[in-house]
């Protein structure tokens, strides 16, 4: 009977491996799908940025890329991260890219929203302040940032999410969604000139995120 008891004990522990396994893969493929959907997106919206950068004024500019809308971009050297920005949250459309989920660059309160893959934003809490994040408009002028906070939030607290006078925060959901890792930005005023090359262009041909 302990000897039966035994295979019943290895049959169920190999099963549980297995099962790991397949789900270790799954995300590991999610994850690689996500980055690969993104870089995608992120060649369309570079190939719709100005030649020189134009001058702003009233909504951020949209663009179409096969079906989803893009505000621009946001790059995170620290992390290795240039994304295309979507311009309107969507838990589904964001498995292919992260999202605005409110407000404006230009208004000096835009919210970007990613999901927690690591070709997104899963690595936001290995930031530290002072690192440089980076968002660019579909006129090609690029604002300047400067990680000034990170904080964990409860899931639903979206009064806190909104709170305060942040020029820019990035956040995600932890793994489980039981909390969001918050990135507060302050701006350094420091922008790309009107007439100049955006300087996107330059950064999405060193990314690893468009790959030939």
């Amino acid at each position: 009977m302990k000897k039966k008891s035994g295979y019943i004990y290895i049959a169920v522990g190999a099963l549980l491996i297995i099962l790991a396994a397949v789900i270790v893969n799954s995300n590991l493929k999610e994850n690689a799908d996500a980055g690969d959907a993104s870089d995608e997106y992120l060649s369309g919206v570079i190939a719709q940025m100005p030649g020189t950068v134009l001058n702003f004024s009233g909504d951020m500019p949209v663009v179409d890329v096969d079906g989803h809308s893009f505000i621009g971009t946001v790059q995170i050297p620290a992390l290795g991260l240039l994304l295309p920005v979507q311009s309107e949250w969507d838990s589904k459309a964001a498995r292919y890219a992260v999202c605005r989920y409110k407000g404006s660059v230009y208004d000096n309160d835009l919210i970007i929203a990613g999901h927690n893959y690591t070709e997104h934003f899963g690595n936001l809490n290995q930031l530290s302040t002072g690192d440089d994040v980076i968002v660019t408009d579909m006129n090609g002028r690029s604002f300047y940032y400067k990680v000034a906070n990170i904080e964990t939030l409860g899931a639903y607290d979206v009064d806190e999410m909104e709170a305060g006078e942040w020029d820019l925060t990035l956040f995600t959901c932890t793994i489980g969604g039981a909390n969001r890792v918050t990135v507060r930005c302050e701006a350094t005023g420091e922008m790309t000139e009107i007439g100049e090359v955006p300087d996107v262009i330059d950064a999405a041909e060193k990314s690893k995120h468009i790959r030939k």
